[in-house]
């Protein structure tokens, strides 16, 4: 699709990888497109990459690091990461002259008019106990200690690594691509002529640099339990994109890491989060998407 003069076309491949077309530069975020054997395509492969200008990543697990080696070699195209993707990312053999290392705080020009800031964000919190209904409410695990996160983590890692076939070959290659540490999360707040799209990797944030950004969209992330000011939100997914939202000052809203990450695991049903995102503001607030097909975000 080529998007017309002054147009922001927006296409999701699942989990939190999308790509972004305007002002005639290809921006990925994330680039997680070849995934594990027996889940569904996602409409475009590693080997259709043949453009890019930009791969953003916000971290380092699998899911939104591996393939942004490929795409960088494919393009020649520069990787916006941090510090542990870099490192990760320079081991796969990629040269440091097509790594942009930030942590949060930078403003990357990307040329034309087009900028995108990056935020310091938070990791949804993989050691408290979530649901895959997000209408569910989840309460506790408050005040858990570093030393018990880390060792859930750690424990979730290992097991993973150890499924079995057909899943665990693919799986623990990907792992090998990838760190167990997220490296510290990103969120990325594109900038351009027409208007501005927050980015947001995961379903965790800080109150305090995410209020009042005013994006025209915001691609949020449900996966995992919430995380706020780095604690567990006390409540169920669907609250906590209203509160983000509404912290956010968000015009549209659209929604991703939902769909299944490990074949024989279900993703999440976000059927109550787009029923409370319709009900705040209707069906031309909430953006449904769909793998891989081209959606005009802002002209």
């Amino acid at each position: 699709m080529t998007a017309r003069s002054g147009a922001v076309t927006l296409e999701w491949f699942g989990t939190s990888t999308f790509r972004i077309r305007s002002e005639g530069l290809s921006l990925f975020f994330d680039a997680y497109l070849d995934r594990l054997p027996g889940l569904p395509p996602v409409g475009l492969s590693l080997a259709d990459v043949d453009h890019a200008d930009y791969v953003f990543v916000s971290h380092a697990h699998f899911d939104h690091l591996c393939g942004a080696e490929v795409v960088a070699r494919r393009t020649g195209c520069t990787v916006v990461a941090t510090p542990e993707s870099a490192r990760v990312l320079r081991d796969t053999g990629l040269p440091q002259k097509q790594l942009l290392t930030v942590t949060g705080g930078e403003t990357v020009d990307c040329g034309r008019g087009v900028r995108v800031r990056v935020l310091p964000a938070l990791h949804a919190c993989l050691f408290a106990g979530s649901s895959p209904d997000a209408g569910a409410e989840c309460l506790g695990d408050l005040g858990t200690s570093a030393q018990t996160r880390a060792a859930v983590v750690a424990g979730m890692f290992d097991a993973i690594a150890t499924m079995p076939d057909p899943t665990g070959p693919a799986l623990r290659a990907m792992l090998g691509r990838s760190s167990a540490h997220d490296g510290g999360q990103l969120a990325f707040h594109l900038l351009t002529p027409s208007g501005s799209v927050l980015v947001s990797g995961s379903a965790g944030y800080w109150r305090g640099i995410y209020r009042d950004l005013r994006p025209d969209v915001a691609l949020l992330s449900v996966a995992g339990r919430p995380n706020v000011d780095g604690e567990p939100f006390q409540g169920s997914s669907a609250q906590f994109l209203l509160q983000q939202v509404g912290d956010l000052g968000a015009g549209r809203v659209a929604l991703c890491h939902h769909d299944a990450l490990i074949p024989g695991f279900p993703g999440v049903d976000i059927g109550a989060a787009a029923a409370t995102l319709r009900g705040e503001g209707g069906n031309r607030r909430y953006l449904e998407l769909e793998y891989a097909t081209p959606v005009e975000l802002l002209s």
